[in-house]
């Protein structure tokens, strides 16, 4: 059995983003897996952006920060859901990162040169959604930038390994249930394998 954290990012409940996130936890709690969902635009998991003067002695601590940094280090798999805006994840799943990816907690460094990761053995995934056209995405240089975002500057950074990255096009064309049937159906079939 494993621990596996959801994190979304949409501030509207009724979005897709919110479907896979769903569609993940029900089919890996089929497995036999524990599934946390933090949804990054409720009041539970909200958080203030990142703000400090001195790094060593600013550096946010409160008892939200402990309780997502307690879910964290139990947690086998992280699975990410985000909407595409900009050519970037929203701005609030970037702060989730930048404060509870934390030095001391998620890696630490040795000398000023070597990265140890303390993240090691953990597994992530990915769930993008965008309205543009799924051949921007796919093309090499485009969707090598979002693999590129999190394999290499989040997850491993702090030794985690990246599973899987899925970008789901055309959200605003891909209405219809029976469009949507299909990516959830690629969900369901990614998650089984957690």
């Amino acid at each position: 059995m494993k621990n596996i954290i959801i994190v979304t990012a949409h501030p509207s409940s009724k979005w897709f983003t919110h479907d896979i996130a769903k569609k993940y936890q029900e089919s890996a709690e089929l497995e036999g897996n524990s599934v946390t969902i933090i949804d990054l635009y409720s009041d539970e998991y909200k958080q203030d952006y990142l703000a400090f003067e001195n790094v060593k002695d600013d550096w946010p601590k409160d008892d939200k920060i402990q309780k997502i940094q307690n879910l964290m280090s139990e947690a086998n798999e992280f699975v990410f859901v985000a909407p595409i805006w900009w050519g970037q994840v929203p701005a609030v799943m970037k702060n989730f990162i930048d404060v509870n990816f934390s030095a001391g907690f998620a890696f630490k460094y040795e000398k000023w040169w070597k990265i140890v990761w303390l993240f090691k053995w953990k597994t992530a995934r990915v769930f993008l959604t965008c309205d543009a056209p799924g051949f921007i995405y796919k093309m090499v240089p485009f969707a090598m930038r979002f693999k590129w975002y999190f394999w290499m500057y989040v997850f491993g950074f702090c030794g985690m390994k990246l599973k899987s990255c899925n970008i789901f096009d055309h959200m605003h064309k891909n209405k219809s249930s029976e469009s949507r049937k299909k990516m959830l159906s690629t969900v369901e079939k990614i998650a089984k394998k957690s």
